[in-house]
């Protein structure tokens, strides 16, 4: 069977690219192996309590253009942003600190001042940021972060309370591996606007802000969601790209666009793209951990706290990010830790246990306190991470009109939610690009 426009996938930029397709006046047909939509970002609720559950804590920056609009295009709006930026931190000793600057500052001012009043750092510290700001846009790629920071001189303490923290919640990936330009892209992209730094996050779990909206979106304008259906294989002939599913039956177009990890991608491009094969290999999963810990009372005054100097990296207070827009009980908090490699052999009674630990270190809860409800999901390919020494692979491939999508292409970005919809927009712009210049068929 012929098809408009073939798109892989279902997650942030399957959609992305599906959505931007049907505003320029296509129908685009999206296969889905699962019979939801959502890839890897969606929530689920929780038998005992009822609450939403996300399968990982996203939050987002002001600066994430494309996301919004990508949300404000499909009716989709409920996602909050702070009027300043402020980002509170719990020290290893309990103490409390706060990342803050006014928000009539500009960004660049603004972060210098944060650094002056932040306790784990130094005025010398602060003024070591210059050393950095100085190298934007001038970040050469196959440098890790760590040799950047190296490069940069910055302090003990500055890596340790920001540079370090940043990097493992942003490129889901420790300073040593992940690559430089892709974390310098974010911070330069944050500073370039007036606001562009300010934190925000979804007020409803990731399943009701997007899929449900965006396969509507994609119905109404003529295209196609297919959910279930499972790609085997993608071959080139006669000048068409027809792709095999597991029920032994295909489809034919002149425009697929592949949006899925670089595993699925690897198994589907085996025979046609050899060597796209190979640099897919070099791809490596990175986990993401949240435990999910119910208490008989509210732990947190704040949406979220950041910990420094221990296991856990971020606490999220569901009610509070949430409000009344979505449900989370009083005492649902979200413990995260990125990067979550080393923990993937422990049980989830070893990881609850790891969490409580940090807890009590902090000063939340009582030594004897536990909680009431927990859930541990540990979303071992939570992101992809490429060699730093490697560019990242383009979203052309050597077939025409076969396209990649996904937050793990060459977006300049790291692999995000901004990411994703990034490179399906520009999928889907490089669709109608071939699109335009094609000549009929007889």
């Amino acid at each position: 069977m012929n098809e408009d426009v073939i798109i892989v996938g279902g997650g942030f930029s399957g959609l992305a690219a599906a959505v931007r397709l049907v505003e320029a006046g296509r129908k685009p047909l999206v296969l889905e192996r699962r019979q939801t939509l959502g890839g890897r970002a969606f929530s689920l609720i929780h038998e005992e309590t009822g609450d939403t559950v996300d399968n990982g804590q996203h939050v987002l920056m002001q600066c994430c253009h494309s996301v919004s609009k990508f949300l404000e295009t499909i009716g989709s709006g409920p996602v909050h942003f702070e009027d300043r930026f402020s980002i509170p931190f719990i020290d290893e000793k309990g103490q409390r600190h706060c990342l803050e600057y006014p928000r009539w500052l500009p960004p660049s001012i603004g972060f210098f001042f944060a650094f002056l009043k932040f306790g784990p750092t130094s005025m010398a510290d602060a003024f070591g940021l210059s050393r950095v700001t100085a190298k934007f846009g001038k970040v050469p790629r196959g440098i890790s972060v760590a040799t950047w920071l190296d490069q940069s001189k910055q302090s003990d303490a500055i890596r340790d309370s920001f540079w370090a923290p940043l990097c493992i919640s942003v490129m889901n990936a420790p300073p040593e591996t992940a690559p430089a330009d892709e974390l310098v892209s974010v911070i330069s992209e944050a500073f370039s606007i007036s606001g562009g730094t300010f934190m925000g996050w979804p007020t409803v779990g990731l399943s009701n802000l997007y899929p449900k909206q965006a396969r509507a979106f994609i119905v109404n304008g003529g295209g196609q969601v297919r959910g279930g259906i499972s790609v085997r294989e993608v071959d080139y002939r006669d000048n068409r790209i027809v792709i095999s599913l597991r029920d032994n039956s295909t489809l034919e177009s002149d425009s697929v666009i592949l949006a899925v990890p670089p595993p699925r991608v690897r198994d589907m491009v085996l025979a046609l793209c050899p060597d796209l094969a190979v640099q897919l290999e070099t791809y490596s999963a990175s986990p993401i951990l949240g435990i999910n810990l119910w208490f008989d009372r509210p732990l947190l005054d704040q949406p979220f706290v950041g910990f420094l100097g221990y296991k856990v990296e971020w606490a999220f207070n569901k009610p509070a990010l949430f409000g009344s827009t979505d449900r989370a009980s009083k005492g649902h908090i979200t413990l995260v830790v990125s990067a979550s490699t080393d923990l993937l052999s422990m049980s989830e009674e070893e990881l609850v246990q790891l969490g409580l630990h940090d807890l009590r270190k902090a000063g939340l809860i009582g030594q004897h306190e536990a909680p009431i409800h927990t859930l541990v999901i540990h979303e071992k390919q939570a992101t992809y991470l490429r060699p730093f020494t490697s560019d990242a692979i383009p979203t052309t491939t050597a077939i025409p009109g076969l396209f990649l999508a996904g937050d793990w292409t060459d977006t300049g970005l790291p692999p995000t939610i901004e990411g994703a919809v990034r490179s399906g927009n520009h999928a889907a712009d490089l669709v109608m690009q071939q699109l335009k210049t094609e000549k009929p068929r007889d």
